[in-house]
């Protein structure tokens, strides 16, 4: 399930236990962007206490705001499946990232009472950046899982849980490591 040397737009990074990193201990990324310049991508399960509609106008559902990540946190992003969106950026099978926000509307308004849980938006404040070799190095110093996102659930379904889920699946020591604590102090 692990490849780090696969490491390209629309994998998924999950952080290796006691990465002691305050945001991204126990993250799961969904990488949008990966080339010589650097890395971008947004944590799934860093769920903030706010909704959509408590910062956009014309929404109404109950869909939650995540924490992409530490870089620029006032900043509104959305991964989405609707296919066709101008300006929306592919980043996986059946996976766009942001787009003209007026077209998305559109489309959310008109889908939202038959979302299911693989069409269902993501909403992020702020995102995860990597410069130039950054992500690579860390890697290197074994801070992060790599896994092909054609081997793990959709990426929008991922949960609060989903780390502890992963864990599990991947066996061994990372099974064991499922249960602990995110603060092995607590343990």
């Amino acid at each position: 399930m692990q490849d780090n040397l696969n490491l390209k737009k629309g994998c998924i990074l999950v952080s290796k236990p006691l990465v002691d990193d305050g945001f991204f201990e126990q993250s799961i990324i969904c990488l949008t962007a990966h080339d010589s310049k650097g890395s971008f991508g947004f944590a799934l399960n860093k769920k903030s206490s706010l909704l959509v509609q408590d910062v956009l106008e014309g929404f109404s559902d109950v869909d939650p705001i995540y924490y992409g990540g530490p870089v620029e946190q006032e900043a509104l992003f959305y991964l989405h499946s609707f296919d066709g969106i101008p300006g929306a950026i592919k980043v996986g099978t059946n996976l766009f990232l942001g787009g003209d926000f007026e077209i998305f509307k559109i489309h959310y308004l008109k889908q939202r009472v038959n979302f299911t849980g693989k069409s269902r938006p993501k909403f992020f404040l702020g995102y995860s950046g990597w410069s130039e070799g950054q992500l690579v190095e860390e890697l290197q110093q074994d801070a992060w899982l790599v896994l092909d996102s054609s081997k793990v659930n959709y990426p929008l379904n991922t949960t609060s849980n989903s780390w502890r889920e992963y864990m599990k699946k991947l066996g061994g020591k990372y099974a064991l490591w499922a249960n602990s604590p995110q603060d092995p102090l607590l343990n």
